[in-house]
């Protein structure tokens, strides 16, 4: 009960909005595009409830040692019904170095709007989204500046905001080092999932579609 009761305060915390910005979030074109950041303040349709929060520990070698940490991911329903994604990296206090990029894979939406929150925890935002297209359409580089997401630093929330109102473990991330040169292992992910109709709803649909232009040339007769 009490973990439920902390919980859904944090919830509430988070979706408070309690700082007040004028950014709004970007819509990713292919290549690099710069996250400037925004708020629930700025952007009511982000604000919502959270209906996944959980919390993913990673490590992998890197500076000749072992960069380890948590990616705490939150699945948020937001006003409109529609899923936002979001994602908070922190890297541990006795990591062998700095985390450059988080990578998101088979992560498929019609529009990648994307930004990082300001009106919450997080030592250090993510400067840039490169999104990709053609053959590796779906992935996504958020990457961060400055030297990386340090040893004992955490990351804001970074986030794509979809129209999905439905997901599933589909999606895949990763972490690297400054150089890209050093990866983790892959993980997987929550990510959009879209209503595909059954053949059996097909056929039905065929069936209707066929009924009602026979009763139509009946009509004519």
């Amino acid at each position: 009960m009490r973990k439920f009761i902390s919980r859904t305060i944090c919830a509430g915390i988070f979706l408070l909005g309690l700082s007040i910005g004028t950014a709004n979030a970007v819509v990713l074109s292919p290549g690099y595009n710069t996250l400037m950041g925004t708020t629930s303040a700025a952007e009511p349709n982000l604000a919502g409830t959270v209906i996944v929060d959980d919390m993913v520990g990673f490590s992998f070698n890197a500076y000749d040692g072992i960069v380890s940490g948590t990616v705490q991911v939150r699945i948020v329903e937001a006003i409109d019904n529609t899923l936002d994604f979001y994602w908070r990296v922190l890297n541990d206090a006795n990591s062998a170095g700095s985390i450059g990029s988080f990578r998101i894979g088979e992560f498929f939406t019609s529009v990648y709007n994307a930004d990082y929150r300001t009106d919450g925890v997080g030592d250090l935002a993510p400067d840039s989204a490169y999104l990709f297209d053609g053959p590796f359409q779906g992935f996504v580089n958020v990457s961060f500046a400055n030297g990386g997401l340090q040893a004992g630093q955490s990351s804001n929330f970074f986030f794509l905001d979809t129209d999905a109102t439905a997901y599933a473990k589909t999606g895949i991330y990763d972490l690297t080092n400054l150089s890209q040169s050093q990866i983790s292992s892959t993980y997987a992910m929550y990510a959009p999932a879209y209503d595909v109709p059954e053949p059996a709803g097909l056929i039905l649909l065929g069936l209707g579609l066929l009924g009602l232009a026979f009763n139509r040339n009946s009509g004519r007769m």
